[in-house]
C-alpha cells in the first residue's frame, strides 16, 4: 500500500483522533471491507482482502492531493491507535477539479449510531475547508442509504442532485439511484458563526 497519506495532519474531536491512513492500517480496513453489511450499499456483499488491496491503491491520488492537505484518514477513539478503531474518513480531491473536494467515510458497524460519523465527517469537511482554493465539498450515497444521507445533513451539505447508474455488480436499492449533495465554502462558514 506504501505511505497512503502520511503527510496529512492529524485531525482531533471530542472523541475520534483521525489520522493519516498508512501501511499498518491495512489490516484495519481489509476487516472493515470484510464484513457484508459494512459493504452493503458499496458491493452488496464483503471484499476479499485483494479487493480491498486494489481500493486503497486505487485511492492514491496526486501527490499534490497530500502537499494540499486533503486524503485520507482512519478513526479511533480517544488519543490515537490505542484506542478503538471505527473506520475511515476522506477530504480528497474531486473530479479533477481543485476547487472541489470529495468527503467520503465508512464505518465499523461497532460504530454505526454513536454519531462518530457526523463528528469524523465535519472534521474532514473543516480540513478540506482549510485548504487554499477549495470552495465546494461534495459526497455522493445510494438514494436507499439513509444513515448516511443523515450524516451528510448533519454536517451541513445538501440535497443537490439525483441520478440512476447502471451496476456491474448491483446492490439492493440500485435502482432508486444515487443523490449528490454539497456544500460551498460560503455555507461552511456561515455555520461556523
Amino acid at each position: 500500500m506504501g505511505g497512503l497519506s502520511p503527510d496529512l495532519p492529524t485531525l482531533h474531536t471530542d472523541r475520534l483522533t483521525l489520522v493519516p491512513v498508512a501501511d499498518e492500517h491495512l489490516a484495519f480496513l481489509v476487516a472493515l471491507n470484510a464484513d457484508p453489511e459494512v459493504m452493503a450499499f458499496i458491493r452488496g456483499r464483503a471484499a476479499t482482502p485483494e479487493e480491498t488491496l486494489v481500493e486503497w491503491d486505487q485511492r492514491r491520488g496526486p501527490q499534490s492531493d497530500v502537499a494540499r492537505g486533503l486524503g485520507y484518514w482512519v478513526g479511533f477513539t480517544g488519543d490515537g491507535s490505542a484506542g478503538e478503531f471505527v473506520g475511515w474518513w476522506s477530504a480528497s480531491s474531486f473530479a479533477a477539479d481543485p476547487s472541489v473536494a470529495g468527503l467520503g467515510y465508512r464505518l465499523r458497524r461497532a460504530a454505526w449510531g454513536r454519531g462518530l460519523a457526523t463528528e469524523g465527517a465535519r472534521a474532514t469537511v473543516d480540513q478540506a475547508f482549510g485548504v487554499p482554493g477549495v470552495e465546494r465539498v461534495l459526497a455522493s450515497t445510494m438514494a436507499v442509504n439513509t444513515a448516511s444521507r443523515a450524516v451528510l445533513a448533519r454536517v451541513g451539505l445538501r440535497h443537490t442532485d439525483s441520478w440512476v447508474q447502471e451496476w456491474e455488480e448491483p446492490v439492493q436499492g440500485w435502482e432508486q439511484g444515487e443523490v449528490l449533495y454539497e456544500i460551498s465554502r460560503a455555507e461552511w462558514a456561515a455555520a461556523q458563526t
